[in-house]
């Protein structure tokens, strides 16, 4: 599964489509419904619902189900296979999720807190990025903030080695713990973007986060945002 992902992440390099450096086997990610009104209820995936200030992004599965408000003038996904990928208004943008036991089989057993979860995704991020892809030594910097809806964040992020190409420059990365699972929003800092505006961007979007105890009915939350009561 590495090995796939790496290559693929290659092929994303050579097209000159994104340079986010992120493991595509690692995430959890499912094939994209294009019509709304196709119902999530029974089947675990993800879909966009327009807004009037740009989208409205819904994963549903079996045992996490949120939403998160993107904001954007022109919002596309990336044909990048099964990771989610998005350009708003030209920037890079990608959603993942992924269980904590992957990284850290134990952190309920050891009783981590977020924080100490949120460090651990890290490590195991960046050593396989670092080895596996990039093939040269990161330095992360880090920074934990308290977003406005209350929850507790980790912001990291790395300077893109030249060797790897493109015109990335820096790649940013914000995650928050949900539930066993850890969410991950990641974009990268270019010419067309300043460090300031990406970070801003992340830590935005992912204030919007709103996790669900129950399967969310897309169907309903279209209609909602239709009559201009939601989200």
């Amino acid at each position: 599964m590495r090995i796939s992902g790496l290559l693929n992440l290659r092929a994303l390099f050579v097209a000159g489509l994104i340079a986010v450096v992120v493991s595509p086997a690692r995430a959890q990610a499912f094939s994209v419904r294009a019509n709304p009104y196709d119902s999530l209820q029974e089947h675990d995936g993800w879909t966009t619902l327009k807004t009037d200030t740009g989208i409205l992004f819904v994963w549903n599965r079996k045992d996490l189900s949120f939403t998160l408000l993107v904001r954007g003038n022109e919002i596309r996904p990336m044909d990048t296979s099964d990771n989610i990928f998005f350009s708003v208004d030209g920037l890079p943008f990608q959603i993942q999720s992924l269980p904590i036991s992957n990284f850290a089989p134990d952190a309920r057993k050891n009783k981590l807190d977020n924080k100490a979860i949120m460090f651990a995704h890290r490590e195991w991020e960046a050593r396989f990025i670092a080895e596996e892809l990039l093939h040269h030594k990161l330095t992360v910097q880090t920074a934990v903030v308290r977003l406005t809806n209350g929850s507790e964040a980790l912001i990291w992020q790395f300077d893109v080695p030249k060797e790897v190409g493109g015109d990335a420059r820096k790649q940013l990365y914000v995650t928050v713990v949900s539930k066993d699972y850890v969410i991950l929003l990641n974009s990268v800092v270019n010419d067309n973007s300043s460090e300031e505006t990406v970070r801003k961007f992340l830590v935005d979007t992912m204030t919007t986060l709103k996790v669900s105890d129950s399967r969310i009915d897309v169907k309903k939350l279209q209609e909602s945002i239709r009559k201009g009561s939601g989200p």
